[in-house]
């Protein structure tokens, strides 16, 4: 099946401008009609459902790109590696920020029964800011890892 840009930003709801900027980028490249037009096949359909799910999971446009990349080229020992490294380190970025929402979680559920009265949050108010205090620094502390794995592979 082929696409127009309008037809395939409403099909993956990724808006035309986006659409534009992936071709771009080179993270897709649609056939051209002799008009100029961009006629996107169920391949492209694929690679954008593909982006879609990893600028979801928050992976930059580079590393998308890359990835993609993979499934069209001849594999070789270096990209394989490079597509290993990439998606390990976003797999251990999800887990540490899985583990992060995990404590928010719990720490939403214990504050909503307190919202009953005035005297039950506030003697409990020393425990929820060290419950506070201890996720902030999980984040803050994964938010540095991340910033350092970052800057590695630049």
């Amino acid at each position: 099946m082929e696409w127009t840009i309008h037809q395939i930003a409403k099909e993956t709801g990724i808006p035309k401008d986006s659409l534009r900027y992936y071709d771009k980028l080179g993270m897709i490249s649609p056939k051209r009609r002799e008009n100029g037009y961009r006629c996107y096949d169920d391949n492209d359909l694929a690679a954008l459902q593909y982006a879609t799910v990893m600028k979801y999971a928050q992976f930059s446009l580079s590393d998308i790109k890359t990835i993609l990349g993979l499934s069209c080229d001849q594999p070789t020992a270096e990209c394989n590696e490079t597509g290993k490294r990439i998606l390990t380190a976003k797999a251990a970025e999800l887990k540490q920020m899985a583990a992060n929402y995990q404590n928010i979680i719990r720490l939403l559920e214990e504050l909503i029964p307190m919202m009953d009265g005035v005297e039950v949050y506030s003697s409990n108010q020393g425990r929820i800011e060290a419950y506070v205090k201890q996720v902030y620094e999980d984040i803050r502390q994964s938010e540095t890892a991340q910033s350092n794995n970052r800057e590695d592979k630049e």
